[in-house]
């Protein structure tokens, strides 16, 4: 007896509110031929689905955990004991779910056709469950997929395999979303006829929306900071943000920020702050009002100067007693684009305020609520951030720019004997490429084109560093593959003083450089390369070809293969091409015959080469031109002389008569001057130096004095005393003339002294 009621007393399972079994005995295992493993946290429909018998349901209170208690039903104690079980599954626990049950329950039919609501149903949609009865799935509810969610009704139907959890979107009242998870068991009588589908559904809107925010700041994370350009960057953040988290995006900067400038420290004076829209992101057509580039005041808006003051997201809702915009202008264009709340948030970073971010939901998007502001929060302090940094970076590149036009020399012109000029295809302006024209003696001109490994200050710094010590070796009269191995050594020792120094985009320091050394007087270029390709000739009649200079190594590279420099024959109107070797492939004999079927001039040649490649992005690199000119018979002149004393008035005279023949005759004190720097060059060749002797004059910008003899000595430079009676001589030359120095070749050396000379 005792024992009978204990049994009696103890349910076979219990649930929780949401009608998911919390508890299964052994002979709720015998009745339904489930374990318990495989009932604990299903639905009591799936648990309990295809037993027979009746059941009896007892509501529990709170402070017994809620939901309910299911004890067998009249002859249940038998049915457990024999496998067997008769009655109702509509008993008592179905009635309590339909009517109790937070959980939605729906049963529909074999058209889809709502047979049994369940009260928590009903409420969900809005309406009683009785209004529901006899309606589709897709008439009943504004299924935002109608035909996939359908179509995986139906398949539960034929195939019998349930759907758990699916995402079901519906379109609410107002057109906002609403979320659900949905499960789906076909019901089938004891006969096996299929007879409808048992449905479960929980509202999860909340979930989703909060999901949709977490994916929102992902996004923005994602996106925005992969690019060092600050309008680049925002609009990767107008895009991140639309669609998905808003219809409409602006984003704005401060003007001074977008023109850059440092941003203003917090608290910023909103009275003068003007705001320049620098990204926009819509679903709808595009607002002219709103258009890029576009400047409006911050004053007028009190939304906006919340935002920059607080630093915080402001959120603003239209209606009755809402507005979106002080200014009755703007509130009436956004009212017409159908916004009807927005999101206003200040783009602010270690204490300066960069601009301001304008998110709009309209037509049928759900508004914005409180929680969006946090995500927004997120979002923007990333954004703000990444935004910082790409202008840290335009600043950066804006003063590597300055500094690289600094180091690179003039355009370079005309000269004696050659007319140069360069043509750059999609520089970088923090990039170490460079070109130079170095004016030598003798009318003699070094052309340099060359480039220094990485991007930056770094680079560009270290650009300058080697563009002066090539022109510092170049007017030591070196021969050009002399030239490269010292500039190359002095490179290598700058990597070692910069140890420490990233030089992005590479791990050394290195530079690739083509000198090219032309002497229009005896119509010849001497070149040596190191890591960039040899010059193009192109002779007067049109053919090219190579200069047969070896390619050495970069200069600073580990490698220490000597430098080989090859010497070519230039005759007059020809034209010298010095590519980077970017560029180099890009000039066929094609491009090159109809260039120069156009245009004559290096500075003609150089604009038509730039119009002809620039167009495709592909091009790239630097180039420096030269054309060659007959050297004008009146500007030079040469003589033997003897190796005697007379060999000084000998030259004067031939000086004084070269020099006033010419028209416009030179003054007095100019026409001295150059006499006693012959005087003292050829005596000190009569003097110290080897047979034979010859005296050339060079008439340029200024008037050039050179004096070669075939001894090897070189004279130096020295201060006599008082009491000495020589020893003057190169020091009054030094005195006299802008520039001279010593040259050496195979067969002797050459002392030059340059004099300014009056224009005629």
């Amino acid at each position: 007896m005792d024992a009978t009621m204990g049994q009696a007393l103890e349910p076979l399972f219990t649930t929780d509110d949401a009608g998911r079994v919390t508890s299964w005995g052994e002979s709720a295992a015998r009745l339904f031929g489930r374990s318990a493993d495989a009932a604990l946290g299903e639905q009591v429909v799936e648990a309990v689905r295809g037993a027979d018998g009746t059941l009896r349901v007892v509501l529990r209170s709170e402070a017994e955990g809620g939901g309910w208690e299911v004890f067998p039903g009249d002859g249940a104690d038998h049915a457990a004991d024999d496998g067997a079980a008769d009655g109702d599954v509509e008993g008592p626990l179905v009635r309590a779910l339909f009517s109790v049950s937070q959980l939605g329950l729906l049963v529909v039919d074999r058209d889809l056709r709502l047979i049994r609501v369940s009260a928590a149903a009903g409420s969900m949609h809005g309406s009683a469950s009785e209004e529901l009865l006899g309606r589709r799935l897709d008439e009943v509810y504004r299924l935002a997929d109608p035909v996939g969610d359908l179509a995986a009704a139906r398949s539960v139907l034929g195939t019998g395999t349930s759907v758990f959890s699916r995402l079901v979107t519906v379109l609410g009242a107002g057109g906002y979303r609403q979320h659900y998870s949905v499960s789906a068991f076909r019901l089938r009588r004891a006969d096996g006829e299929v007879i409808g589908l048992a449905m479960t559904v929980l509202d999860v809107t909340r979930r989703e929306r909060d999901a949709e925010r977490t994916a929102t700041v992902s996004r923005v994370r994602e996106r925005v900071g992969r690019s060092l350009q600050v309008m680049e960057t925002c609009q990767d953040l107008a895009d991140a943000l639309s669609p998905g988290f808003a219809d409409l995006v602006v984003v704005s900067l401060i003007d001074q920020v977008a023109g850059g400038d440092y941003p203003p420290l917090r608290p910023v004076d909103t009275e003068q702050l003007l705001l320049r829209r620098a990204a926009l992101r819509t679903t709808g057509p595009p607002d002219p009002d709103l258009a890029v580039g576009g400047l409006e005041a911050v004053r007028g808006e009190s939304s906006y100067v919340r935002a920059l003051l607080e630093s915080r997201p402001v959120l603003l809702r239209s209606g009755r007693d809402g507005r979106l915009s002080d200014t009755p202008e703007r509130e009436n264009s956004l009212r017409a684009a159908g916004a009807h709340s927005m999101i206003v948030a200040s783009l602010t970073v270690r204490g300066r305020v960069l601009g301001l971010v304008r998110m709009f939901r309209r037509g049928r998007s759900e508004p914005y609520t409180l929680p969006d502001l946090q995500a927004v929060e997120s979002a923007v302090a990333h954004a703000a951030l990444c935004l910082d940094n790409a202008r840290r970076a335009a600043h950066d590149r804006a003063l590597a720019s300055t500094v690289h036009r600094r180091l690179l020399p003039r355009p370079p012109g005309v000269r004696l004997g050659i007319d140069t000029a360069y043509v750059a295809l999609s520089p970088t302006a923090d990039s170490g490429t460079w070109f130079d024209v170095v004016p030598l003696s003798g009318a003699r001109c070094g052309l340099v084109v060359g480039e220094v490994s990485g991007a930056g200050m770094p680079s560009v710094a270290a650009m300058g560093h080697v563009r002066t010590a090539l022109r510092a070796l170049a007017g030591l009269e070196l021969q050009p593959d002399e030239l490269l191995a010292r500039l190359s050594d002095t490179l290598t020792q700058l990597a070692h003083e910069w140890t420490g120094v990233a030089v992005s985009g590479d791990l050394a320091l290195t530079a690739g450089c083509v000198y090219a050394l032309y002497d229009p007087i005896a119509r010849t270029c001497s070149v040596a390369c190191a890591g960039q390709p040899a010059p193009r000739l192109i002779g007067s009649d049109g053919r090219i070809e190579r200069i047969d200079a070896p390619v050495g190594p970069r200069l600073g590279a580990p490698d220490s293969t000597p430098f080989a420099m090859a010497t070519s024959s230039v005759g007059d109107g020809a034209t010298l091409i010095l590519a980077s070797d970017e560029l180099d492939p890009a000039l066929s004999q094609e491009v090159v015959d109809r260039l120069l079927a156009v245009y004559s001039t290096a500075r003609e040649l150089a604009d038509g080469m730039f119009t002809r490649l620039a167009a495709d992005p592909r091009h790239k690199g630097t180039a420096l031109l030269a054309r060659t000119r007959p050297l004008p018979t009146d500007r030079t002149s040469v003589w033997d002389l003897p190796s005697e004393d007379r060999a000084v008035s000998d030259a004067r005279r031939l000086t004084r008569r070269w020099l006033t023949e010419r028209p416009g005759p030179p003054s007095a004190d100019a026409l001295d001057s150059a006499e006693l720097l012959v005087s003292e060059l050829v005596t000190n060749a009569v003097r110290y130096g080897t047979p034979p002797i010859m005296l050339r004059l060079i008439l340029d910008r200024s008037l050039t004095i050179e004096v070669t003899d075939s001894g090897a000595t070189t004279p130096n430079l020295r201060h006599a005393r008082v009491t000495d009676e020589g020893g003057r001589g190169l020091f009054i030359v030094s005195r006299l003339t802008e520039k001279w120095g010593t040259r050496q070749s195979s067969t002797g050396k050459t002392i030059w002294a340059e004099q300014s000379w009056p224009e005629e």
